[in-house]
């Protein structure tokens, strides 16, 4: 991978593409700006293509079988690629929560009275790339928080006043090497350069918040299949990230041991008639393929509301395990106040009203915003992550993201390729 960022010379200079490597399935997503659309609309993306395939090779945020993952990416990349009808030569990639850590880093820049400037915010960036976070983790983005200058404090921007001390809170988000190094190898093997590799929970809030949620503090969950991601936000930063393992698939597998049934069946069972509102009747019954048996004849009646305890349980353990990881944390109150949800299995029927009730805060469920695109995918939860990624391009390519936070080159040769990246 390197170091700075290319466009390659085969594709148009505004067509990128984005990568999402889950524990469950990997999607591509080709798209380019879409300058036909009124702005005010909120629609900048046009997505080309996208296409999923099941994730083999990965587990969380480790790579178990090299050559799956690599058949798995090729899969969803060929196919995106032929619905585009473009050829792609680079991707922005996400990384998983479960790999992730937050560090909050304060730096000091001597200002001798003179009035802050872009440099200076820029300084107290470098600065904190110095600081100490292990040789096996590297920083993948910084977010600034705050900033204090002298005796006052908590300002938003102190960009033209004046004083002798500047005072940054940030917040540094950083991930093992090792896995940075082997997704870099495994899509080489594909033929694909890396553009930039971006925080799974940062990808979904981008793609799903909207600015004045993340000024007046929210939270969100992105729950997928095997993981729950959690990123708060207060003042329009990132304060703070979090992973718990489960999800939706936890639920799929207590279906099928309480049922004794297979997966597959478990999960078509939790997509038909998965529900946490209101009551049945025992009497309501439906049939269910026993494990082991291929077809219905030796089929049993389940009531649904058995079924429907099966997932009530479970769902409301996972409701309360996400409360204790944020308790457990140093988060500002006001980022807890409201909560949004997204992802594959946030739309179980009747999670957002049970999640309401139990944090007696307001919950919604959301879904990818500012996009156009083939079929009705593109406009779902499960594509959050995804379109994130899209999001973190676009504002790449446009020039406004924010560096990508590798480390810093060292001595005369990375003084050097400073100046390559910043003169050429």
């Amino acid at each position: 991978m390197s170091l700075f960022k290319t466009k390659s010379k085969n594709i148009p200079s505004e067509t990128f593409a984005a990568l999402d490597i889950g524990s469950s399935k990997v999607c591509c997503a080709i798209a380019k700006m879409n300058r036909d659309i009124n702005p005010e609309k909120g629609v900048t993306i046009k997505v080309l293509g996208v296409a999923s395939h099941a994730a083999k090779g990965i587990r969380g945020a480790s790579i178990i079988n090299l050559e799956d993952l690599e058949d798995s990416i090729l899969n969803s990349i060929h196919s995106a690629e032929q619905l585009a009808e473009q050829t792609i030569r680079s991707v922005y990639v996400n990384l998983p929560a479960e790999a992730l850590q937050s560090h909050c880093i304060t730096t000091k820049i001597s200002l001798y009275g003179q009035p802050v400037k872009d440099s200076h915010l820029q300084k107290a960036l470098d600065v904190s790339r110095d600081q100490s976070i292990g040789v096996t983790r590297r920083i993948i983005h910084i977010f600034p928080i705050s900033y204090d200058l002298d005796d006052s404090t908590n300002i938003y921007d102190p960009r033209g006043m004046l004083g002798d001390t500047l005072t940054t809170s940030l917040h540094v988000i950083t991930a093992p090497v090792h896995l940075i190094a082997n997704l870099s190898a495994c899509i080489g093997r594909c033929h694909l350069d890396v553009n930039a590799f971006v925080a799974g929970p940062y990808a979904s809030a981008l793609s799903c918040l909207v600015d004045d949620e993340k000024e007046m503090g929210v939270t969100i969950l992105d729950i997928g299949s095997h993981s729950i991601s959690m990123m708060s936000f207060y003042n329009g930063s990132p304060v703070y990230l979090g992973c718990i393992p489960v999800g939706g698939n936890h639920i799929t597998h207590d279906i099928a041991q309480g049922l004794n049934t297979n997966i597959s069946q478990a999960e078509r069972l939790k997509t038909l008639y998965g529900t946490l509102l209101g009551t049945l009747d025992d009497r309501e019954t439906i049939l269910v393929t026993q494990l082991g048996e291929d077809n219905t004849t030796f089929a049993n009646p389940v009531s649904k509301s058995f079924l429907m305890h099966i997932i009530k349980a479970r769902a409301e353990e996972i409701i309360e395990t996400i409360e204790r990881a944020l308790t457990s944390q140093r988060i500002d109150p006001i980022a807890l106040q409201r909560f949004v949800i997204t992802g594959g299995s946030s739309q179980l029927q009747g999670l957002r009203e049970t999640m309401q009730s139990h944090f007696n805060r307001v919950v919604r469920v959301a879904t990818p915003q500012g996009l156009q695109g083939i079929g009705d995918v593109v406009h779902t939860p499960t594509f959050s992550l995804c379109a994130g990624l899209l999001q973190y391009a676009m504002r790449d390519h446009q020039g406004a993201q924010l560096s990508h936070a590798l480390e810093k080159p060292k001595g005369v040769v990375g003084r050097a390729w400073d100046w390559i990246r910043n003169h050429v």
